[in-house]
């Protein structure tokens, strides 16, 4: 069952703690810290190590691999709703701050931010990606009816562009 407010120390097991990770990583309070991209690289960390774990059983002090038909069957079925788990997270980020249509255009790495005592700061430097061509003409030659124009906002480029296509 779902829980948004469990903790690491509630966790089942190994990959009910990556769960429990990912689902921290993924909730709002952890996302508005940090950059996009850097809470989709933590997830897609914790699905590899769930991919990579090997289940083992502890006997007479010394860890052996499970090797039993049926503790194999039992513990990929758990393997494979962790990764899904995790990969619903995932899917939350992606969504909410990087497909929304409210962050069309922006840079999900927050200009190459780094973490520099505890907080993340942006390089100095604005990357426009697409629109880098629209920006520029605007600084540089504004529109020939109006003169001059200050730096639109992105979204405004991209209405620009489809209705261009529309004429």
């Amino acid at each position: 069952m779902k829980n948004k407010h469990r903790k690491a120390g509630q966790a089942r097991g190994y990959l009910d703690s990556l769960v429990v990770r990912g689902e921290e990583l993924a909730s709002f309070l952890s996302r508005r810290n940090k950059p996009a991209q850097v809470s989709l690289d933590r997830i897609m960390n914790l699905v590899e190590k769930a991919q990579n774990y090997q289940h083992t059983r502890i006997k007479n002090g010394k860890q052996y691999i499970e090797k039993s038909p049926s503790h194999v069957e039992k513990q990929e079925r758990q393997r494979e709703k962790c990764i899904a788990r995790l990969w619903e997270c995932y899917n939350q980020v992606l969504e909410t701050e990087v497909m929304h249509p409210t962050k069309k255009g922006k840079d999900e790495t927050w200009n190459g931010a780094k973490q520099v005592n505890g907080t993340w700061t942006s390089e100095p430097i604005y990357y426009y990606g697409d629109h880098f061509e629209n920006v520029l003409g605007d600084e540089l030659h504004g529109y020939k009816a109006q003169g001059r124009t200050k730096v639109k906002n992105l979204d405004s480029y991209e209405n620009k562009e489809d209705s261009e296509w529309n004429h």
